[in-house]
């Protein structure tokens, strides 16, 4: 039963409104209140499950103690605005709730969410877009504020070169990729270990170990999570060729035409890996979309045909012409960021987003049995850099993105 509004107010006001200096509220339409300076309409269910009391969530542990679901068709008995924010005692058990200003100004609206949570919007790009994008000196990421503007330039635009990283130690667990790697994130450990060596050798398992051309690919696709993150570092580069070559996969997928993008975000692509004792396989939607607070969004682009499969008997005719009209716009010159590394140099790409490959190369005058093109690399996990960008936005106390 419907549990009438105790409304405490020293005056009559009218029946759908009180006002108490800092917040208005009104009730209704239905089991809600609206807050008009906050833009914000808050369900009743809503606002208690999201109860921040010490019977509701553990002091030390910042756990709820309840469900959801156990508030469904809750009312409020009463509701009164102070300046310090909304205090709500319920119609049952008589709970008393209070949610200050702040917090109900941080769920009020999908940007304000996305606010509090220091979320960086990806921005589509073309090769133009790096030439006033410097690389980042590899000392100076020791500043946590040129560290954060990493992790905003990788949630940005999926790419960041870095310059300086020494060379001399290229052990796995001495190398300076490690620390790098860690600096920024954990690594992930694949069958190719924590670190890996990319040379040109004979009898490769991976045409990344020969001095062909690579194509446009991403790493990985036959695992069920591919890595979200790749650093390569370059140790050695005496070689005529070698430019390694990156493209948006982002701003290619969002020029489809509607039907090509529906095809691509539908149709499931297999891949595999079956090489040197190992089978792996998994497939994978070209256009990856999940739901987010705004509706659906580009999470993943997955595309990598040396480890394609073969395509399943039932794949509908229009996923060819889809694919290859995504294909024109990766190839399109005006998208493909072409950039020498250098020995020192370093990058870290999206792996699910950023495209890389490699040109043809050619040794120089090396010695026998000398590697003259040598990149030692690792893949990292996405979480941590989430989690340390946003410690790292509260500690510095300044954002903007």
């Amino acid at each position: 039963m419907f549990t009438p509004l105790r409304l405490s107010s020293s005056k009559l006001l009218p029946p759908n409104c009180l006002q108490r200096r800092l917040l208005t509220f009104h009730r209704g339409p239905g089991p809600s209140i609206s807050v008009p300076e906050l833009s914000g309409k808050y369900h009743f269910s809503w606002l208690r499950d999201s109860c921040q009391c010490s019977t509701c969530i553990h002091p030390s542990t910042r756990q709820k103690l309840h469900r959801s679901t156990d508030f469904i068709g809750i009312e409020p008995e009463s509701i009164e605005s102070k300046d310090d924010g909304l205090y709500i005692e319920w119609a049952t058990n008589k709970h008393r709730s209070f949610y200050d200003r702040d917090f109900l100004a941080r769920y009020a609206t999908v940007s304000s969410r996305h606010a509090f949570n220091f979320d960086v919007k990806a921005e589509p790009w073309t090769s133009s877009y790096f030439a006033n994008n410097p690389s980042i000196s590899y000392h100076a990421l020791d500043a946590p504020e040129v560290l954060l503007d990493v992790y905003k330039e990788l949630l940005r635009s999926g790419l960041v070169f870095f310059h300086d990283v020494p060379t001399k130690e290229t052990s796995d667990s001495t190398c300076e990729l490690r620390q790098l790697a860690t600096r920024l994130s954990e690594i992930r450990y694949t069958f190719y270990g924590e670190t890996w060596d990319v040379r040109a050798i004979s009898n490769s398992k991976n045409i990344a170990y020969t001095n062909l051309n690579l194509g446009l690919h991403m790493d990985l696709l036959y695992f069920k999570e591919p890595p979200r993150y790749q650093i390569l570092h370059c140790l050695r580069n005496r070689v005529h060729g070698g430019n390694s070559v990156f493209v948006d996969a982002l701003n290619a997928a969002r020029k489809l035409n509607e039907s090509a993008f529906k095809i691509l975000a539908t149709t499931p692509v297999p891949f595999h890996y079956i090489n040197d004792g190992h089978h792996l396989h998994h497939a994978h939607t070209t256009i990856e979309c999940v739901p987010s607070y705004g509706g659906q969004e580009i999470r993943s682009i997955n595309y990598s045909p040396p480890f394609q499969a073969p395509l399943l008997m039932n794949t509908p005719d229009e996923f060819y012409d889809s694919l290859s009209e995504l294909e024109r716009h990766l190839e399109d010159p005006q998208n493909l960021y072409t950039r020498l590394l250098r020995e020192g140099d370093a990058v870290i790409f999206d792996n699910r987003r950023v495209l890389h490959g490699r040109t043809a190369f050619e040794s120089r005058d090396s010695e026998e049995g000398e590697t003259d093109r040598w990149l030692k690399g690792c893949y990292l996990e996405e979480d941590p850099i989430l989690d340390r960008m946003r410690i790292l936005r509260k500690t510095l106390g300044s954002w903007t993105v």
